[in-house]
């Protein structure tokens, strides 16, 4: 994909998560993409909150132009549904329009006889387009982009979603001006960080499965200009291990590929990529498997 022309973004609970707009049109504006965004009907501030926003970030441009005229040119779409929607309609619009990026609140839930559903873990597992979870903090400029690979195997077609993934990343990096980080997790041998190829390739008595996960991850990055020190292999469960990291390198957004299903095991266990997410405390973007095979079909 690697270029963002139709984001469809989801304004639940705007009042409480102006974010998700704030983010939505930075994103358009940098991509010169195109906005959909479906709110509730009884939100009737939804353009208000538009145009403050639209304001501020037009005010932004200007500062830094100098006396240059700024404007921001979105093409903005704006649905309204009649009543709250769950991820059965997000999915059905996603299905009747091509999309190259959904946009959703991360802590959001659909309730229904007093019990939470999130509808998020739905939207992971079905659906073709990729996601971009967002919480409540503004990206920085000069901010991280944390990438998850699974470097397991080393086959080509494994290489190439891995790729897929970096690819998509870096795109993302250079509309938010931001550094790409590439890690690994494995669960065979004690926890350890690793910073400096030196060290890994010259010590002694070195775990095999951490010198096959390092050589993978290092095979996945030969390709791109990502900087040693934000390479890392780390030992341990994805879903304690990405969080952590990802507050110790000060992510803002973590990138991770939603597995499928293989069995009832898995289907009772439900996707890694669903417990990283709730264990995070910056933002998703979520790439899906489907769309991995497609563009390598492509």
């Amino acid at each position: 994909m690697k270029n963002f022309k139709n984001i469809l973004v989801i304004a639940e609970d705007i009042g409480l998560n102006q974010t998700v707009l704030h983010k939505a049109l930075r994103l358009a504006q940098s991509a010169k993409a195109s906005l959909t965004i479906i709110a509730n009907k009884q939100d009737k501030k939804i353009e208000q909150h538009l145009e403050l926003i639209y304001q501020q970030q037009t005010a932004n441009l200007t500062t830094l132009n100098g006396l240059k005229p700024a404007k921001l040119e979105i093409d903005i779409n704006i649905k309204y549904c009649a009543a709250l929607f769950s991820h059965k309609d997000i999915l059905a619009e996603m299905t009747n329009h091509t999309y190259d990026l959904l946009i959703k609140d991360i802590h959001s839930a659909h309730f229904r006889w007093g019990l939470s559903w999130p509808d998020n873990h739905y939207l992971l597992r079905e659906g073709n387009t990729n996601i971009l979870l967002v919480g409540e903090n503004q990206w920085p400029d000069r901010g991280n982009i944390l990438v998850a690979l699974e470097t397991e195997e080393s086959n080509e077609k494994h290489q190439k979603l891995n790729q897929f993934m970096i690819d998509e990343s870096q795109y993302l990096a250079k509309l938010l001006n931001s550094d790409v980080h590439l890690i690994n997790c494995y669960q065979e041998q004690p926890s350890i960080s690793l910073a400096d190829r030196l060290f890994i390739e010259g010590a002694i008595g070195v775990d095999e499965p951490l010198q096959l996960h390092w050589r993978h991850i290092q095979d996945s990055a030969s390709r791109y200009a990502v900087e040693q020190d934000h390479l890392h292999v780390e030992s341990g469960l994805p879903e304690f291990v990405i969080p952590h990291e990802a507050k110790k390198y000060n992510a803002d957004i973590v990138a991770l590929g939603a597995g499928e299903h293989h069995g009832l095991i898995d289907l009772l266990k439900g996707h890694s990529s669903e417990y990283v997410v709730d264990g995070l405390s910056c933002d998703a973007l979520i790439f899906k498997a489907n769309m991995c095979n497609a563009n390598l079909i492509n």
